[in-house]
């Protein structure tokens, strides 16, 4: 005779009737991730990599401070992290690293593709992360299941993710010290963005915003810590780089699209910021 079944432990006796059975828990701005990649840094020399395409990029990396104290100078602003500490740098943020206590560290690494909820995750911008236990054990369990061995384990580490920025988000938001990124840093990296497709001038994009130039100039290096020229060939780079990894468009095309009216300025452009021709660049990326 087989045993009785036993009940299952761990849920409630009873629930409160739904006010709706149509309408439940909704989170519009949860952020949505894809294309993860998870890596570890474990000395100096990794991790202050002087290759010209690791300065910035267009994926959102988020940092976590295992062991060995150091900075993160974004945008020019420096970031002192400790063990158990984070920071995400977005895309397109000019980032590099100082200050390290020691030749040898671990410094843990997320990087990956931002599909929805971007506004939510400006709360974290320009700030040094205090994650909880909770938040931790996510983490470890995000790079378990990244670096397993099994395809459908690896997939599971994306929703993770999403519940690790939304807690960190939320967590951060919730403090009334931190206030989210200014929208109209937003609206004029938007502005910029667009100019290099539509060919504007910094003059063009400080009527599109009520504000002149200089002013337009002046407030945005007083608020990011970098000049808008500097942002807008950082952006023009970054798209540069991609277009000759990734396409086989022409020269001309890539030129065109990165917002440059002619193939020679596009041509010693890259040779500027790189030292390597585009074609010579191509080859290499």
């Amino acid at each position: 005779m087989n045993p009785p079944a036993q009940p299952v432990s761990g849920f409630p006796e009873t629930l409160a009737e739904p006010t709706s059975y149509y309408r439940g828990i909704e989170a519009p701005e949860r952020p949505r991730v894809n294309n993860l990649v998870t890596f570890l840094r474990n000395n100096r020399e990794s991790l202050q990599q002087k290759n010209f395409y690791n300065r910035s990029h267009h994926r959102n990396v988020l940092i976590l401070v295992l062991e060995t104290a150091g900075s993160v100078i974004v945008d020019g602003a420096e970031h002192p992290l400790k063990p158990g500490q984070a920071y995400l740098v977005r895309p397109f943020q000019f980032h590099h690293y100082l200050n390290l206590e020691s030749d040898q560290l671990r410094w843990l690494f997320l990087t990956f593709d931002l599909v929805h909820g971007s506004e939510l995750l400006d709360y974290l911008s320009h700030s040094i992360l205090q994650p909880q236990e909770a938040d931790l054990q996510i983490w470890r369990d995000i790079v378990r299941c990244a670096n397993s061995e099994n395809a459908n384990e690896q997939q599971e580490a994306l929703p993770l993710l999403d519940t690790l920025l939304y807690r960190l988000a939320k967590s951060h938001q919730d403090n009334p010290s931190n206030k989210p990124r200014d929208s109209w840093i937003a609206k004029v990296e938007g502005a910029i963005v667009e100019s290099v497709h539509q060919g504007w001038t910094v003059d063009e994009i400080g009527r599109k915003l009520g504000l002149s130039g200089r002013q337009l100039r002046t407030r945005f290096q007083n608020e990011m810590g970098i000049s808008i020229r500097d942002y807008r060939a950082n952006y023009q780079l970054n798209r540069a780089i991609n277009l000759l990894r990734d396409s086989q468009n022409s020269m001309n095309t890539i030129a065109e699209l990165c917002g440059f009216n002619s193939q020679a300025v596009f041509n010693r452009f890259i040779k500027r910021e790189t030292g390597f021709s585009p074609l010579s660049l191509r080859k290499r990326l």
